[in-house]
């Protein structure tokens, strides 16, 4: 703590104190109490409630923060007053990427400055041995309950605040596509967020969970989840959100503009798709037409070699003679595209089980 260097004095009165607080635009002019303050600055490791104990002068202010004082300029305290806020959100859907196929679980928490100010868990239970594993099973389809509805936007309404979750192009389709968000609601991907922070090997949660010290699996329950997120947001600190479809537009120049300039990539991954051709080791697709999208364990690039050496053809896009699309985390709108043409959809974890099945 900046211990005060200056002889300071108390407040003579609490109408002193309400005066003093108004001068500094800590407090309404029109205030009739004085409200909660908070320190959130570098001496102390989380947001903690504090009083203002006296002055130097319009440019000194004394706190008693944790039972010591601390020196600080009025205009750097007002600032700590302006609270972060935002809303978590996860859902859990019946194993399925597709919006039609409706929502199982909604948990969301409002948070200000780092803390919990509020929540609401949205689940009905049929089976609690099943909804214990997570993924949603064990719970019945509640996309079209009135009342799970209700209590989402009523909630939504109440705080106002930009939406993160992890995946948020994925929770946003569902939410959307049953009405429980319009169009305006605005969204934060704090994957994408921390990636464009951090460098690391993954980004999927159970990886940030235990690269973070924090835990070392994931429930897949959504309550669980947003609780757990919010933990690692504690520690990775994004000073400034990128919106959802801001970060894509940003994402997508990034990414094309970076894949030009790495000729050596493009030349490694023509060569490896080619000598995959060369290389057959199984003939288990049949010739299908195989794309995949989305965060997965490997290399774009590799995967795709890894179908065409089990007998498929791979390209990059999605069109009406594509026969399967791979799933990966965070997936775009190429998995919007299959959904339009009817096309066979599979997560990672199945694509491996039909190679493993054949060998």
């Amino acid at each position: 703590m900046i211990n005060p260097t200056r002889e300071w004095r108390e407040f003579d009165s609490e109408k002193e104190k309400m005066e003093k607080l108004k001068e500094w635009k800590l407090i309404s002019p029109k205030a009739m109490e004085i409200k909660k303050f908070y320190y959130k600055g570098a001496y102390t490791k989380e947001v903690v409630e504090c009083d203002v104990a006296g002055y130097v002068d319009g440019n000194e202010i004394i706190l008693y923060i944790n039972g010591e004082l601390h020196s600080i300029h009025p205009d750097y305290f007002l600032d700590m007053q302006k609270k972060e806020k935002f809303i978590i959100l996860d859902i859990e859907t019946p194993m399925s990427f597709k919006s039609e196929d409706g929502i199982r679980e909604v948990a969301v928490i409002a948070v200000e400055d780092f803390r919990v100010v509020d929540s609401l868990h949205l689940a009905i239970i049929n089976d609690e041995e099943k909804y214990k594993q997570g993924y949603g099973a064990g719970l019945e389809a509640i996309e079209k309950d009135e009342v799970s509805i209700e209590n989402f936007k009523n909630f939504i309404s109440k705080h106002k605040c930009p939406i993160i979750a992890h995946n948020a192009s994925f929770d946003r389709r569902f939410l959307r596509y049953w009405n429980w968000v319009d169009d305006k609601q605005e969204f934060y991907c704090s994957r994408d967020n921390i990636k464009s922070k951090e460098t690391l090997e993954s980004y999927k949660l159970e990886y940030l969970l235990n690269h973070y010290g924090i835990k070392q699996e994931q429930s897949h329950n959504a309550m669980q989840d947003v609780l757990d997120l919010l933990e690692i947001l504690k520690i990775v600190k994004i000073e400034k959100w990128i919106s959802l479809g801001e970060y894509r537009e940003d994402k997508k120049e990034k990414r094309v503009r970076n894949y030009e300039n790495d000729s050596k990539k493009r030349e490694e991954d023509r060569k490896k798709l080619e000598y995959a051709k060369d290389n057959i080791i199984e003939n288990i697709f049949n010739n299908k037409r195989i794309v995949f999208t989305g965060d997965m364990k490997e290399d774009r690039a590799e995967m795709r070699s890894i179908a065409i050496r089990y007998g498929a053809i791979s390209t990059d896009s999605v069109s009406k003679k594509t026969d399967m699309l791979v799933v990966g985390e965070n997936a775009g709108s190429k998995l919007t595209k299959a959904q339009e043409f009817g096309i066979d959809i599979i997560n990672e974890a199945d694509f491996w089980n039909i190679i493993n099945r054949k060998q």
